[in-house]
C-alpha cells in the first residue's frame, strides 16, 4: 500500500512539473491536492479531483503536455481497488463509481488526439500537431494500447454505467489502426449490453456504440442521435 501511495504521488508529480514547463497554462494553486484527492476515500476530495481532471488538460484544439502524466495517474488510479467502488457525482450530475467517471475521461482525451481532431488541428493553424519528439499529441497516442488494455478490463463489469463508459472508450481507442482488430470483440459486447439492457438512455447510447463500429444489427426501435449535451460525463 506504501509502495502504491509512493508511485501516485511520483505521478501527480510529474503532472505538476509538466505543467510548470508548459507554456500558456493554468494550473490551480490547489492542483496537486486536488488530484491526490482522486485517490482518497473522502467522496467530496474525489469529486473534486475528477471536476479539476475535467479542466486544464485539453481546451481543444490544444493537447497539454500535463495531459501525458495525467494520463498515467488515471490509468493508474483504474488499476487499483481502493475507492474503486466510491460513487460521486461528475460536474454535470452523474452519479456512478468513480470508475466509470474516469473511464469516461480516457475516452475523451482518446477522442481528442485521434484523427480526426489532427485533421482539425491542421485546418485551423495550418500545421500539424504531430511529429516533434516533444509532441504531447504523440505521447498520448502512444499511450492507446494502454488505454485500452484498462478499458477492456471492465466489460464485464457489475455496474451497468461501468460498463457502458468502458465500451464507449473502447469504441473510440479502436478507431486506431493497430487496435481495430479488437472491433468484433467490442461489437459483440455492446450488442450483448443492448440486447440486455432495460434502462431507454442507456440503451441508446450502446445502440449509438453498437452501430459505430458498422454492424448490421438493427435495433426494436429507431434511435436518435444523442445530443452532445447528453454524453455522459
Amino acid at each position: 500500500m506504501a509502495e502504491e501511495w509512493a508511485d501516485l504521488r511520483g505521478m501527480v508529480d510529474d503532472i505538476v512539473r509538466a505543467g510548470e514547463a508548459q507554456e500558456y497554462w493554468w494550473s490551480d494553486p490547489d492542483e496537486r491536492a486536488l488530484l491526490h484527492g482522486l485517490a482518497s476515500d473522502d467522496p467530496q476530495s474525489v469529486t473534486m479531483g475528477l471536476s479539476y481532471l475535467w479542466d486544464p488538460f485539453i481546451e481543444c484544439p490544444n493537447v497539454f503536455q500535463p495531459t501525458v502524466p495525467a494520463v498515467r495517474y488515471v490509468l493508474a488510479l483504474l488499476g487499483r481497488q481502493a475507492g474503486s467502488d466510491t460513487k460521486i457525482r461528475s460536474p454535470h450530475g452523474r452519479l456512478r463509481p468513480l470508475r466509470g467517471h474516469l473511464l469516461t475521461w480516457l475516452g475523451h482525451v482518446a477522442d481528442e488526439v485521434g484523427d480526426v481532431r489532427v485533421r482539425e488541428f491542421v485546418e485551423l493553424a495550418g500545421f500539424s500537431p504531430l511529429g516533434p519528439p516533444t509532441s504531447a499529441w504523440d505521447a498520448v497516442r502512444q499511450l492507446r494500447p494502454q488505454m485500452y488494455d484498462a478499458t477492456a478490463a471492465f466489460l464485464d463489469d457489475p455496474h451497468p454505467a461501468v460498463r457502458l463508459e468502458a465500451i464507449a472508450a473502447a469504441v473510440v481507442l479502436v478507431r486506431v489502426p493497430e487496435l481495430a482488430v479488437h472491433g468484433p470483440h467490442i461489437a459483440t459486447t455492446a450488442r450483448a449490453f443492448l440486447d440486455a439492457c432495460t434502462d431507454p438512455v442507456r440503451k441508446r447510447w450502446a445502440a449509438e456504440a453498437f452501430h459505430e463500429l458498422g454492424s448490421a444489427y438493427v435495433a426494436d426501435e429507431p434511435v436518435p442521435t444523442q445530443p452532445k449535451s447528453d454524453r455522459i460525463h
